[in-house]
C-alpha cells in the first residue's frame, strides 16, 4: 500500500525527486485544478454555456486557428457531438469559421469572434485572477519554477 500523501506537511526539497514527493505533487497539481474548474464552472453557468461549448471556446482562444479536425481529435470529441456544437457556436455568433488558403480549401479554421472573445474575457478573468492570488503568495521564483514545470508537463 502507498504511504498517504500529506499535501500539508513542510516540503524538503532534497526530496523532491521520491516518490512520496511526487505523489504529492500530482496531489497538489490535481488540487489545483480542480480549484480552477470550480471558478470556471462559475463562470461557465454565468455565461450561459454548456461544458463542452466552454471547452471548445476555451481551446479557441488558447490556440486560435486550429482546423475543425485538429481541434475535434484533441478535445476527443465524436465528429456528430462536435459539429453540433460548432454549429450552435456558430449561430450563436462566438466563432468564426475561415477556409484555409493552403492547399485543401475544405479544411477551416476555427477562432473567435468578437463576441466570442469577450465571453470568454469574462471567464478568464475570474481563472486570471485566482491563479494571480496564488503567484502573488507564491512569489516570482516560485512562480518561474512552477511555469517550467508545467510547461515541461505539456510537451
Amino acid at each position: 500500500m502507498a504511504p498517504d500523501v500529506n499535501l500539508n506537511r513542510p516540503f524538503d526539497p532534497r526530496l523532491f525527486l521520491m516518490d512520496q514527493e511526487l505523489d504529492r505533487g500530482v496531489g497538489l497539481l490535481l488540487a489545483g485544478s480542480a480549484e480552477l474548474m470550480r471558478a470556471a464552472e462559475e463562470a461557465r453557468h454565468k455565461a450561459g454555456l454548456s461544458k463542452p461549448e466552454l471547452q471548445i471556446l476555451m481551446a479557441i482562444r488558447y490556440t486560435p486557428g486550429q482546423t475543425v479536425g485538429d481541434l475535434r481529435d484533441s478535445l476527443s470529441m465524436t465528429v456528430p457531438t462536435f459539429a453540433r456544437i460548432i454549429g450552435e457556436l456558430d449561430k450563436r455568433g462566438l466563432i468564426e469559421r475561415e477556409r484555409e488558403q493552403a492547399s485543401d480549401k475544405r479544411r477551416r479554421t476555427l477562432t473567435l469572434s468578437d463576441v466570442g472573445t469577450t465571453l470568454t474575457t469574462q471567464i478568464t478573468s475570474v481563472l486570471r485572477e485566482r491563479l494571480r492570488l496564488a503567484y502573488r503568495a507564491a512569489g516570482p521564483d516560485a512562480v518561474e519554477g512552477a511555469r517550467k514545470v508545467l510547461d515541461s508537463l505539456t510537451r
